[in-house]
C-alpha cells in the first residue's frame, strides 16, 4: 500500500529511530543554524531561528515526541572519557618510564585506573559513538595485556606504548565526535501550500535520505506509538533496515499556534 501522497519524503533520524516527513510542506533543510532562546516559549520549542529575512519559531522534535535527547549520556560519557585520557597517558608515562630506565613494568591492570570500565558505565545505543567507544575498550585490553606481558622487554614495551598512543587519538576522536552538533540539521515547514517561507523548523539528528515509501501501517491502527498524535504511519523503504516512522506534517505545523500564543499571552 502505498501512501496517498506520491511526493518524495525526507527520511530523518532521531536517536537511531527513523522518521519521515512528506516534502509537500518542506521549505528547505539546512546544517543547524544559530538559535535564540525565547524566554517565553513552551518548552518543546528551542527558540528561534533566521529564515530568508523571517524569525522561525524552532521545535525541538524529541520533546515533542517523548523521545530522551541523550543529554545525560553524553555528558556521562565525556566525563568517562577525560578519565580514561587521563589514566591512558599516566600508563604510557609509567611505560616509557621502564623502557628509559630497563625497568621491569609491574603497573596494575585494574581498568580503575583508566576511568573504571567503560560498557557498564555508558549504554552503547549512543548512536554516534558506539563503534569509537567499542574501539577505545579494545585498545584499552590491548594496550593492558602487551603492557602487563612486557615485563622489562624493551621491544613489545614499545609496542604497548604504541598502541597506548592510538588508544589516546581513538578517545580524542570520541570526545570531538560527542561534542560535535555540526552534523545536526533542520527542516523547515509553511502551513501555506506552495509558500517558500517557513513559519516553523524542526532538529533531528541527521537527514538520511529523500526517498519514497511504502506504507505498512496508517494511524487507524492500535499501536500506541500513535497515541502522540504526531505520527500518522509505519514505511518500509528498502534502502534501511527497519520501521519507519511517518511524521505527520500537518499536526507539526500546527504547533506554530501553540507558539504563538505563548509568546503573545506573556507578553
Amino acid at each position: 500500500m502505498e501512501p496517498t501522497n506520491q511526493l518524495p519524503w525526507i527520511i530523518f533520524e532521531l536517536k537511531q529511530q527513523l522518521y519521515a516527513i512528506s516534502t509537500a510542506m518542506v521549505t528547505g533543510l539546512s546544517q543547524l543554524p544559530p538559535i535564540t532562546t525565547v524566554p517565553n516559549a513552551p518548552p518543546m520549542f528551542l527558540g528561534v531561528t533566521n529564515s530568508r529575512g523571517n524569525v522561525v519559531p524552532t521545535l525541538d522534535l524529541k520533546k515533542l515526541l517523548n523521545i530522551g535527547d541523550g543529554k545525560a549520556e553524553k555528558e556521562a560519557a565525556q566525563k568517562l572519557l577525560a578519565q580514561k585520557h587521563e589514566g591512558t597517558e599516566e600508563y604510557i608515562n609509567e611505560i616509557e618510564r621502564c623502557i628509559r630506565n630497563k625497568e621491569e613494568f609491574c603497573v596494575s591492570n585494574h581498568h580503575e585506573l583508566l576511568g573504571g570500565n567503560f560498557g557498564r558505565e555508558i549504554k552503547k545505543g549512543t548512536g554516534e559513538v558506539s563503534g569509537l567507544i567499542s574501539e577505545v575498550e579494545n585498545l584499552e585490553k590491548e594496550m593492558i595485556e602487551k603492557a602487563v606481558a612486557a615485563k622489562n622487554d624493551g621491544v613489545k614495551l614499545r609496542d604497548a606504548q604504541g598502541c597506548g598512543k592510538r588508544l589516546l587519538k581513538t578517545i580524542k576522536e570520541a570526545e570531538e565526535k560527542i561534542s560535535d552538533s555540526s552534523y545536526r540539521m533542520v527542516i523547515f515547514l509553511s502551513d501555506v501550500p506552495g509558500s517558500v517561507d517557513a513559519c516553523l523548523c524542526f532538529v533531528v539528528d541527521s537527514i538520511k535520505a529523500v526517498d519514497q515509501l511504502e506504507l505498512i501501517e496508517e494511524k487507524s491502527g492500535s499501536r500506541c506509538l500513535f497515541m502522540s498524535g504526531f505520527i500518522c504511519g509505519v514505511a518500509h523503504n528498502e534502502r534501511f533496515k527497519g520501521e519507519i516512522l511517518i511524521a505527520d506534517d500537518k499536526e507539526i505545523v500546527k504547533m506554530v499556534n501553540v507558539y504563538n500564543e505563548s509568546v503573545e499571552e506573556k507578553k
